[in-house]
Formats: structure tokens, C-alpha cells, sequence
């Protein structure tokens, strides 16, 4: 069965209940890398919004800014309507990540890898989260293409030397 047929059959409620903040901090905490958060889910959060309805999306990227909330020993927490515009943010600008990405980068920020919190944060900081991981994400990219063109390059030597040993043959046998 492919993803995009179990995707059409997962319901809202399921969904709601697969990426839970709580559920997903035990679920997903194998997860260490870029790599392996790109794997972990391989719908992106338009995917999941063509499907179950924006809303639905928009209501996880909120508990999860929530829990982030809740999480941090702040002084001056995200009100309501902050949260709102970041998980709006979120979807128009990172749609293409997975919400196992988006967990991901909440967990990177409260191991304090993208800084220190100092009384508050706000929806640049955030969004700054989002840039620096999507930063590293068009990083992995660029490296597997890179990849394929090093392969490509190392055939190529190789054909240049069979080359040169039918050439090296062709002259023997002239000769």
C-alpha cells in the first residue's frame, strides 16, 4: 500500500493523536539529525493539509507551540494570538517541512542550540529557528546531489581508462 493511500485513510482524529506534542516527545526521540527527521515522516505539512484541511494542521503546529511554551522558563510567555501567527507563519513558510521536522526543531531549541532564552521569545525568534534548520536541511539535500555528480565524475575517470587501455591496444596491434 503506498503513503499516499494511507494518508487519505488517516482521519483527523488519528491524526491529531500520531503528532501530540506529548506522544511525540517519547515517539520521536530517536531522532538526532536532520537526516533522520526528514525520514521519520515523509508527507509534508501541505500534504496533511490538502487531505485533512489546514486547520487540522494548524491546530498540531499550535499544541506544539504551546507545549514550547510550557516547556520554557519564561517570564513572558506566547499569548494566544502570537501563537496563532506562528503556526500560520509556519505553514506558509515552511510547508514542505513534516511535522516530525517541526518537533524536531522545537526539541533543538529547547536543548538551547539555536541560543539561550533570556525572559522571552517571540515570532522573529522563532521563525529564526525555522530559517537556520531549513538552512540545514537544503544542506543534506545539496550534499546527496553532490554525491550522485562525485559518483558521475568517478565513472567517468573510469571510462576515460578504458579508454586509454583500448587506445593503448588498438596502437600495439597497429604497430
Amino acid at each position: 500500500m503506498s503513503e499516499k493511500n494511507e494518508l487519505i485513510k488517516i482521519t483527523k482524529e488519528s491524526f491529531l493523536r500520531r503528532f501530540d506534542p506529548l506522544s511525540m516527545v517519547t515517539e520521536y526521540r530517536h531522532i538526532k539529525n536532520t537526516i533522520e527527521a526528514i525520514k521519520s515522516d515523509k508527507n509534508s505539512i501541505s500534504v496533511y493539509s490538502k487531505h485533512l484541511g489546514e486547520d487540522a494542521v494548524l491546530v498540531v503546529i499550535e499544541l506544539h507551540l504551546v507545549a514550547l511554551n510550557n516547556s520554557l522558563n519564561l517570564k513572558m510567555k506566547l499569548n494566544k494570538m502570537q501563537i496563532k501567527e506562528i503556526a500560520i507563519e509556519i505553514i506558509a513558510l515552511y510547508f514542505y517541512f513534516s511535522i516530525v521536522e517541526i518537533q524536531y526543531i522545537f526539541r533543538k531549541a529547547k536543548r538551547g542550540e539555536f541560543g539561550k532564552f533570556y525572559q522571552s521569545i517571540d515570532i522573529v525568534e522563532i521563525l529564526s529557528w525555522f530559517s537556520q534548520y531549513a538552512e540545514e536541511r537544503a544542506q543534506h539535500f545539496i550534499e546527496e546531489n553532490t554525491k550522485d555528480i562525485q559518483n558521475d565524475h568517478s565513472m567517468r575517470s573510469a571510462e576515460r581508462k578504458m579508454w586509454q587501455q583500448h587506445e593503448k591496444l588498438i596502437n600495439k596491434n597497429q604497430g
